[in-house]
């Protein structure tokens, strides 16, 4: 059953990817400059429409590939930093040993 799920997401990957390539070459850009969740987000609006049965199948694709086309990753100059850890949110130190014994040593202390 796993290797069905496993197939079915593939399946799914791969026909995103390929209304990427698809709208890539068709408008002359590099596929790596699309936004795959906004494409992915188009196909599932393709896929219903597809479903009401509207008729209009190849006016429909060609304004998914445009729609792909419109929704590129923007440049985002000045973005080459590295990743910080931020400082700890919590005004409580970390606690190093196991909670029995800190339990233990502070119940007996009362």
């Amino acid at each position: 059953m796993e290797r069905k799920e496993i197939c079915s997401h593939m399946i799914g990957y791969n026909s995103v990817c390929a209304a990427m390539l698809a709208s890539a070459l068709k408008y002359v850009l590099s596929s790596t400059r699309l936004f795959f969740t906004g494409a992915m987000q188009a196909v599932e609006e393709l896929a219903s429409s597809l479903r009401l049965g509207s008729g209009r199948h190849h006016e429909q694709s060609t304004n998914l590939l445009e729609t792909i086309f419109e929704l590129r990753v923007s440049d985002q100059l000045g973005r080459q930093e590295k990743r910080n850890l931020k400082r700890r949110q919590k005004n409580y130190k970390l606690m190093h040993s196991p909670r029995n014994p800190n339990r233990n040593r502070f119940a007996t202390a009362a």
